[in-house]
């Protein structure tokens, strides 16, 4: 298995990469994962070569000598997947990578196409974060302090997911976005089980939702979903913090927009869309999505808290349930194998 993920700087992607192979080795101990920083041996690689490059100017080395120094890179990443694929068996080889970057007002490739029809992944993964954490996080970089707009970083993580789409695309493999706070789990079965693993969207009301005990509820039922073995795409892992009051305008108005975009990425990647209702709200998000996923060939299963419902909470459900116990019972009986 070959995998690529990328993910823009601040973007939690190594963390969350580290998080999934901690996983694995308590978990599941005999399946076997090997990570390749491009990052990290594009500098090693530089040292080797004698080159005098400051870790601050990287990005500034002229096209054809940044091309060559990734060319050389990458040549050596294609030598070593042969060589543990030769030796290891149920090896995953994880690609950690950009494939953008953002400097000096400026997009650069992060990636050598003519390596990728050479590599031939399996999978496409971009990590993605909340644009007030991946800012925090720069900010707090020596290497990119001061450098960062809130807007600027919006745009260059969502162009990041698109060029990794269209890389995927391009070789007629699958592609997720997945985000920084969704648990480990995410990772390794989109790696280890993407195409056994059923992939639910968990859509349900966030703006009206006050009583904690009913976001309780919401965490509750999204953690049934994985115990169930499914991979649970939660919208809630890329909400925008509310402690944030500083945030412009333009700001606010993007993430609006994007979450809208994100949110149909997510149902499009998936299998089927969860609808829960801890209580009866109105969510102009939940009906969109209820809407959109069954108009795009998912299963949607639909928990409504009350017998009375408008017609138009079932019409475009494919089953309707009252409580969450028989949504799992109904999951389990009918997605479950050998239950």
């Amino acid at each position: 298995m070959r995998v690529i993920i990328s993910g823009i700087s601040g973007s939690g992607r190594s963390d969350a990469i580290r998080d999934m192979e901690k996983y694995v080795k308590k978990h599941h101990p005999k399946k076997k994962i090997i990570i390749m920083n491009t990052n990290r041996m594009m500098w090693g690689t530089a040292k080797e070569l004698r080159m005098d490059v400051k870790r601050e100017k990287m990005l500034d080395l002229s096209p054809p000598t940044l091309q060559a120094l990734r060319s050389t890179v990458f040549e050596r990443i294609l030598r070593e997947v042969e060589d543990h694929e030769k030796s290891e068996k149920d090896v995953a080889i994880i690609i950690n990578t950009h494939a953008t970057f953002r400097w000096r007002e400026h997009l650069m490739s992060g990636w050598d196409f003519f390596y990728l029809t050479k590599l031939k992944p399996d999978i496409f993964i971009t990590v993605i974060n909340v644009i007030n954490d991946i800012y925090d996080t720069l900010e707090a970089n020596p290497l990119w302090g001061g450098m960062n707009n809130r807007l600027q970083l919006g745009i260059w993580q969502e162009e990041e997911a698109f060029i990794t789409k269209l890389m995927a695309e391009s070789l007629k493999k699958p592609f997720y976005i997945v985000a920084r706070r969704q648990p480990p789990t995410t990772l390794y079965r989109l790696i280890f089980e993407h195409e056994t693993s059923e992939k639910v969207y968990l859509s349900y009301p966030m703006t009206h939702i006050k009583d904690e005990e009913k976001k309780k509820e919401i965490e509750v039922l999204a953690q049934e979903l994985r115990d169930l073995g499914f991979v649970v795409f939660d919208p809630g892992t890329m909400e925008l913090e509310k402690v944030h009051l500083d945030i412009p305008e333009d700001i606010r108005v993007y993430d609006f927009y994007q979450t809208v975009y994100r949110d149909f990425q997510l149902i499009d990647q998936g299998t089927m869309v969860v609808i829960f209702y801890p209580e009866i709200v109105h969510s102009s998000g939940v009906v969109n999505e209820q809407a959109y996923g069954f108009r795009n060939n998912k299963y949607v299963f639909a928990v409504f808290p009350a017998e009375n419902y408008s017609p138009f909470t079932s019409f475009f459900a494919d089953k309707t349930f009252i409580t969450v116990s028989d949504l799992i019972k109904f999951l389990k009986e009918e997605f479950i194998p050998n239950h």
